[in-house]
């Protein structure tokens, strides 16, 4: 336990996506294990343990918090410093076989969500056990597949090999009386690069070649107008009146409208910094329904989840395209990250597979990556 904590600890200290003050979540309830947890896993000492290795200088703890939070950890600067003296790198941490990479959460009521504030928090989310079917084996062998093709490519960050990566499938219930189904969200998540810094992507190569960034361009609205009207939009769906010089908040605005359960009556603060100032939630609805009018019914439908599931089968199409012809490709939400040699064909199997379930070949294009300055060399 305490070798697999500090496997979890360094992976958390040095994956490049968690440079940032993450924290590793692990629940310590004494339950019978499901198809998420190693059955041989001796959880009834967890808890003890983890007190111990705080005690022990090893990870900061902090605590349970009912109903709220899972405990979480993170690695102290003692932790830190053991890594740096010993030279542990990302490509010295290992990983057992198997482990669940489909997983179905269901949301969860809150308490007080009659609180505006609460209302335009995210419900929170529970794992939901479920029992295999051809579709679940389905799914699993696919991811599979992709996890192979990245494991087999070569992937490097600032030189250094990133390790075994393993990715999973994440799909969502919308309450836990809901039938067992696998059709909404989807996504993949485990890579490092997804959650890396748009100005830490130069870092990334593949095969020792560095990467282009390529995306479906404005996807979810797209699909939107596909699931309304049967047409793509006309003209630009970000080109919002009064946000012509905020595009980021005009981008965040449309996710947030489409993907929320109700109306939209107060502005988050990240959204809110990316409008102009003195917008209200009112005043960003009435301006996008404007542009909008015909998917205005679809703000607050919460058919979020149901665009981002028909976005991940996309995804999963140009991922097993690629892998078949040899492309490794780093799956984003709306796009991959890829060789630049292999930009053209990987532009093909995005058109493609988007022409193929959804009728229509989505525009797709490449999104230049940020790199540092040359530095001029002194006379």
């Amino acid at each position: 336990m305490v070798q697999n904590i500090a496997a979890n600890l360094a992976h958390l200290a040095l994956s490049p996506s968690h440079m940032q003050g993450n924290v590793l979540a692990i629940s310590t309830a004494k339950t019978k294990p499901t198809r998420y947890e190693r059955a041989d896993y001796p959880r009834r000492i967890l808890g003890k343990t983890l007190k111990d290795l705080e005690a022990s200088g090893f990870l900061t703890r902090h605590a349970y918090r009912f109903k709220q939070t899972t405990t979480t950890v993170e690695p102290t600067a003692r932790f830190r410093g053991l890594l740096d003296r010993h030279g542990v790198r990302f490509a010295d941490i290992g990983r057992d076989a198997g482990g669940e990479t489909i997983l179905l959460r269901a949301r969860q009521p809150q308490e007080g969500r009659g609180d505006v504030r609460r209302r335009d928090r995210p419900p929170p989310k529970r794992l939901i056990q479920y029992a295999d079917t051809e579709e679940t084996m389905r799914l699993r062998a696919e991811v599979e597949v992709v996890n192979e093709m990245l494991n087999a490519a070569e992937i490097a960050y600032d030189g250094e090999p990133v390790g075994p990566i393993r990715l999973y499938r994440s799909f969502l219930l919308r309450s836990p009386e809901d039938p067992i189904a696998f059709n909404l969200l989807g996504r993949l998540w485990g890579g490092f690069w997804q959650t890396l810094d748009s100005k830490l992507r130069h870092r990334i190569t593949i095969g020792g070649e560095n990467i282009a960034d390529l995306d479906f361009s404005a996807m979810h609205p797209s699909m939107a107008y596909l699931k309304a009207t049967g047409r793509l939009p006309d003209g630009d769906p970000y080109g919002i009146p009064g946000l012509e010089k905020h595009r980021d908040g005009a981008k965040q605005a449309m996710a947030s409208l489409l993907s929320r359960a109700g109306p939209m009556r107060l502005l988050t603060p990240k959204l809110k910094a990316k409008l102009p100032e003195g917008w209200t939630a009112n005043q960003l609805v009435q301006a996008t329904g404007s542009r909008h009018p015909v998917i205005a019914h679809l703000f607050g439908s919460d058919c979020g989840v149901e665009l981002m599931a028909l976005e991940s089968r996309i995804l999963m199409a140009v991922l097993l395209d690629l892998a078949a012809r040899g492309i490794p490709s780093l799956p984003l939400h709306d796009g991959i990250q890829t060789r630049v040699s292999d930009k053209e064909q990987a532009l093909e199997a995005m058109r493609t597979a988007s022409e193929q379930i959804l009728g229509v070949a989505l525009a797709v294009g490449e999104k230049p990556i940020w790199r540092p300055p040359a530095i001029a060399l002194a006379a």
